[in-house]
């Protein structure tokens, strides 16, 4: 619908041969509980993307980190979920969700993403 699927072989040509587009991915498996929790909120992301107009602006994708190889060094498959900011231009360094710039206590809120309630709060963390 309006998440992008993706594989290892089209993580590369979606992401980082865009350099003009905003791009939101998550990491994920379909077998880890805190995945199938955070994938609600990340589906209903990228419904509210394109609900307010922005899918000309903003990619939604997701990739499974145990069927495929992510290409990419800044990205961690191991600590899923997890999700990644990717701006134009600057694909090298893509910012995780969780960390800056939404201030996180990894102490206090155990995993990265686990301060997400709905796909509403991850619309707040991109603006």
């Amino acid at each position: 619908r309006n998440v992008t699927v993706l594989t290892g072989d089209t993580f590369r040509s979606f992401v980082m041969d865009a350099p003009g587009e905003h791009t939101m991915v998550m990491v994920h498996s379909p077998t880890c509980g805190h995945c199938k929790r955070f994938s609600t909120f990340w589906n209903e992301f990228g419904s509210l993307v394109e609900g307010l107009n922005w899918s000309s602006v903003v990619r939604v994708a997701k990739i499974d980190a145990s069927r495929n190889d992510v290409p990419h060094d800044a990205v961690d498959p191991r600590e899923l979920p997890a999700a990644y900011y990717f701006s134009p231009g600057e694909k090298g360094a893509p910012i995780e969700v969780g960390r800056d710039p939404v201030e996180f206590d990894y102490k206090r809120d155990g995993d990265k993403v686990g301060w997400v309630r709905s796909g509403y709060d991850l619309v707040k963390w991109m603006i």
